[in-house]
């Protein structure tokens, strides 16, 4: 039984290194924190979210970055490129309009994952694609880091319409204040 603890400590710590080398790479223009130049880029609830409410919602990458810059992680988060997100998360390239993830290294299960869904079907898959993962992520920490459990037994994941959050942290009062 030891062996086995110690065998799936071992795969879960090389897993989340993995993740963490590849979502390191990029281009040069690439950067963790948006351009302050940068004007937030806006759609209307009816676009983005399928519904005719008529209030403005950003762009879901940019509640990603406002969550990244907005709370207080233990851990270093890393954006991922979409590559990584469908070998992490399954979720296709094709199933979103815009969308980031940030993930933590092997200390925590601390990520940020936000995606526009082409309609409501995708919605529903990427939303089932997050559970997934943190379903995946409580049974690779369980034994290894079972103090990381409470993020994933209260973890913050919102639908706005066709639009998707997620966001694992130690703060979920301020997550949902940014996400709205």
């Amino acid at each position: 039984m030891k062996k086995i603890k110690l065998v799936s400590a071992a795969l879960a710590l090389t897993i989340a290194a993995s993740v963490c080398l590849c979502g390191c790479g990029g281009d040069s223009n690439d950067s963790s924190e948006p351009a302050a130049t940068d004007a937030p880029a806006q759609t209307t609830a009816a676009d983005a979210n399928g519904g005719d409410t008529g209030e403005a919602r950003m762009e879901a990458s940019r509640y990603s970055d406002e969550l990244f810059n907005g709370i207080t992680y233990v851990d270093q988060l890393n954006e991922i490129a979409p590559e990584m997100v469908e070998k992490l998360y399954g979720i296709a390239q094709d199933k979103y309009t815009s969308g980031k993830v940030y993930v933590g290294g092997v200390a925590t299960v601390e990520e940020i994952a936000c995606f526009d869904a082409v309609d409501e079907a995708a919605a529903g898959e990427i939303k089932s694609a997050l559970e997934a993962r943190i379903e995946a992520q409580k049974k690779a920490v369980e034994d290894y880091n079972p103090d990381e459990l409470p993020k994933l037994n209260d973890p913050v994941l919102i639908t706005h319409g066709n639009s998707v959050y997620m966001c694992l942290s130690n703060d979920n009062a301020k997550a949902k204040e940014i996400i709205g």
